[in-house]
């Protein structure tokens, strides 16, 4: 069953996202070719810092942010930027230059991490992000290069001894997230019956188990929690689209929209936070939750 939408998200984010953001949604709805399209890609391609990285937060005069240019890059290639341009290229050069020696990527140490976020950091490999640029650098066909192994390498070694994996090397903390996201992964490359993918099919399953009986008796508005074990695109190795506790978690989702159109999470106090309420959309139009022609609808409202 489709649901609908109580607000119109896209005043939000015309008027407070970054053009990555506006882009990403812009491709999901096919409204891409548009001037508001080529308008924020102008402007995403002009923020590309003389060293090929993206600036941290996406803001003029600053040092390249490893994690926003990874972003950026796997933006553009999404919308179809060809990944052999120029900008797409020198991106990436910069991003294998930053790989440690121990295969995998941490922030830009010149960059200063609020001390709230643990589960990034500027001196020690970062799981997640070693992840995203490894499927980065597959989808860009660069699967055999020794960057691409090292990062592979990296990932099978710093799995924890009971499956799963720590936000940043050498913690022990396991992190849900980063585990779904890097078990699903593997399993892209060595197939479903790889035992780290099936350690972390474990995982995903006992938590989201967890987070759908919560669901069902209380509710949840922050939207990184409702959406921190869910892809942004379908298929996946670890569930299907007739997944009942996916279903009740996403329509819990769609009830916890707020009044401007946008979603909130644990980082963004009680404002609507236009990263994620992109990525909701994203989740909700991929799951079939709600369409892409009422979108559509939306946006051309918005900019009427």
């Amino acid at each position: 069953m489709i649901l609908s939408l109580e607000e119109n998200p896209f005043p939000l984010i015309l008027n407070k996202g970054s053009p990555a953001s506006i882009m990403q949604i812009l491709k999901v709805i096919d409204r891409i070719e548009n001037p508001v399209g080529f308008k924020n890609l102008l402007h995403l391609v002009s923020m590309q810092n003389d060293d090929g990285g993206f600036p941290n937060n996406l803001e003029i005069i600053t040092s390249s942010s490893v994690k926003i240019t990874y972003r950026v890059i796997r933006t553009l290639t999404y919308i179809g930027v060809n990944k052999h341009s120029h900008i797409i290229m020198s991106g990436i050069n910069w991003l294998m230059n930053q790989q440690e020696k121990d295969g995998g990527w941490h922030e830009n140490p010149t960059l200063t991490i609020p001390k709230w976020v643990t589960w990034e950091s500027t001196t020690k490999s970062v799981t997640w992000y070693t992840c995203q640029i490894a499927m980065l650098l597959k989808e860009l066909g660069l699967h055999e290069t020794t960057e691409f192994r090292k990062a592979i390498s990296f990932l099978e070694k710093t799995e924890l001894p009971n499956g799963g994996w720590s936000p940043v090397a050498d913690r022990k903390n396991l992190d849900p997230n980063s585990s779904v996201g890097i078990g699903n992964f593997l399993a892209e490359i060595y197939g479903k019956n790889y035992p780290p993918f099936l350690r972390s099919k474990r995982i995903f399953e006992e938590k989201m188990s967890e987070l759908a009986e919560k669901v069902s008796h209380k509710a949840i508005d922050d939207a990184y929690e409702l959406t921190h074990l869910i892809f942004d695109k379908m298929p996946n190795y670890m569930y299907n689209l007739e997944d009942e506790r996916v279903r009740k978690v996403l329509e819990m989702l769609v009830h916890t929209q707020r009044k401007d159109g946008g979603w909130k999470t644990f980082y963004s106090g009680e404002k609507s936070d236009v990263a994620i309420t992109v990525y909701v959309l994203q989740v909700l139009v991929s799951h079939g939750i709600i369409s892409k022609e009422i979108l559509q609808e939306m946006f051309d409202n918005a900019v009427r």
